[in-house]
């Protein structure tokens, strides 16, 4: 009887956590002097390595770049004409590298009735000693790592650039491909931007349910996914 107890109670848990969201977490830092809210700017997005040039996951995330600044205020330059803005960006994966957690738990039932009740002096109980369900848990987690750099157009070809915008985002999770989780690091990246100068945020951004599969944890300074 108590082994079912058990049970039902474990298969209860695994159920509500398999239904939980998955989130990417990053770490972002941006330093900038542009103003508060840009507005009308024209920018160009520029490649910064042969590899990039001819990569069509890079395409798709300067798309991605191009529409978030779009939506921000700023304009895409004519094809081959000025811009007042330069932008470039970078991306890798490193890892895997071995994360342990060790976990336990307490279950118990029970009901019971003391001497002096009408119906005697019975009762009964369940528990387990906390031990006896620990267990460790070893996840495989990648660190991706997002850089976007905005240099004032009329400086990018000359000796010395001019940067006006850094942006670093860090998320560690256990997807250790990048095109699954670049939109939600993008996303984290452009939260509030430009953001305040010199300030790091760690900013969840939920994955659809219908993306992620298996289970997953609440929001952390680690993510799920």
């Amino acid at each position: 009887m108590f082994k079912k107890i058990v049970a039902a109670a474990l298969t209860a848990f695994a159920l509500a956590a398999c239904v939980s969201p998955k989130y990417v977490v990053s770490d972002v830092s941006r330093f900038h002097t542009l103003p508060a809210a840009p507005n009308g700017q024209t920018f160009v997005i520029a490649t910064v390595n042969a590899d990039q040039s001819e990569s069509l996951a890079y395409r798709k995330y300067a798309d991605t770049v191009s529409a978030k600044l779009q939506s921000l205020g700023l304009r895409a330059a004519a094809a081959g004409g000025p811009a007042d803005f330069v932008v470039t960006l970078r991306y890798d994966v490193r890892g895997p590298t071995p994360d342990v957690e060790s976990r336990g738990g307490h279950f118990g039932v029970g009901f019971g009735v003391g001497f002096g009740h009408p119906h005697g002096p019975w009762g009964m109980g369940a528990a387990y000693d906390p031990a006896f369900d620990h267990y460790t848990d070893t996840r495989q987690l990648f660190v991706r790592r997002v850089e976007l750099d905005i240099y004032r157009g009329a400086t990018y070809d000359s000796p010395k650039k001019e940067r006006v915008f850094e942006g670093r985002a860090l998320s560690t999770g256990q997807n250790g491909q990048l095109e699954p989780v670049m939109p939600y690091i993008l996303d984290a990246l452009f939260k509030e931007f430009p953001g305040r100068s010199g300030e790091t945020v760690t900013v969840s951004v939920q994955v659809p349910q219908e993306i992620t599969d298996g289970t997953a944890r609440a929001p952390s300074t680690r993510s799920a996914y």
